[in-house]
């Protein structure tokens, strides 16, 4: 099975378009990550929860979340059946028609509204429904009206959602990106091995209290337990499209602890790793093993 990247996700984007509709499932589960696009979420049945930044989202269906450029998050997909769209949308799309603009952020989340927002938050999710209509029927004129669609909704969340950003805010951020890049880079080559904290400073040339520092403060996560997540993201993906022993998945991916890892997965995915595997067989939503 081929293997999924699991932090900085580089998403390809057509430049002529800028935008990519795909949908996400319960097999499409990832530790922290993020994207150099903006990243929207729209649930059409089930639930996901997302982590971004130290806040939780609950998203039922027909709920959305926006995660912007460079946001770290997570998305867990609950089991057994969840389903939604995700967008992404590039830096490039948005300059071309707003090259004068000043940097901003987007914050748009339905559990997150502003008094005044809740009119425009409807709107938003309106395009999405109708951008998953033409993303599932895909019919000649299907790039015309999910470009007009997308560019309404960006116009929408810029006028409403969107905060002003310091320009010495952007560099620092950007700063902080490369850092944390270069440590997730690591994690995904070096997951299997019985991994320390001391060595994953030492190898990244940090001090070791700056390091843990650094990383709770960008994630919300401690470094062992981001390191723990990767794992379990590889494991999940092996329970669901394997028949191998649970055991021999763990330790495939670098767990040894079985107590630690059992409270944990249960912990992230409400349910055993048998469970799991159930749950999973003759499901529409996981490809067949």
């Amino acid at each position: 099975m081929e293997e999924q990247k699991n932090t900085y996700e580089n998403v390809t984007l057509e430049p002529d378009v800028g935008f990519d509709i795909r949908f996400v499932t319960m097999d499409h589960n990832s530790p922290f990550h993020w994207h150099r696009e903006m990243e929207i979420l729209y649930i059409l049945n089930g639930h996901a929860t997302v982590h971004m930044e130290g806040e939780e989202y609950e998203l039922n269906p027909l709920d959305a979340v926006v995660m912007d450029y460079a946001r770290i998050h997570e998305v867990i997909y609950a089991l057994p059946q969840t389903m939604g769209i995700c967008i992404h949308v590039s830096r490039q799309l948005l300059r071309r028609y707003l090259p004068e603009a000043e940097p901003f952020a987007i914050r748009c989340a339905g559990q997150r509204l502003r008094p005044g927002q809740q009119e425009y938050y409807n709107e938003i999710c309106g395009y999405l429904k109708e951008l998953t209509v033409l993303y599932v029927n895909q019919n000649e004129t299907y790039r015309l009206k999910s470009t007009a669609r997308i560019l309404e909704l960006l116009a929408c969340l810029v006028e409403h959602f969107s905060e002003p950003v310091s320009m010495v805010a952007t560099q620092t951020r950007a700063g902080k990106m490369e850092r944390l890049e270069q440590i997730c880079m690591y994690v995904d080559h070096h997951y299997r091995e019985e991994m320390t904290l001391q060595e994953a400073a030492d190898e990244l040339g940090l001090n070791r209290e700056y390091f843990c520092r650094f990383f709770k403060q960008s994630t919300g996560s401690s470094f062992m337990r981001y390191v723990n997540q990767v794992r379990l993201n590889y494991i999940y993906q092996d329970l669901l499209h394997t028949d191998d022993p649970v055991q021999e998945i763990m330790e495939r991916h670098g767990f040894f602890n079985q107590k630690l890892f059992y409270r944990m997965f249960k912990e992230r995915y409400h349910c055993t790793p048998r469970q799991a595997r159930r749950m999973a067989e003759n499901n529409p939503y996981v490809e067949a093993k």
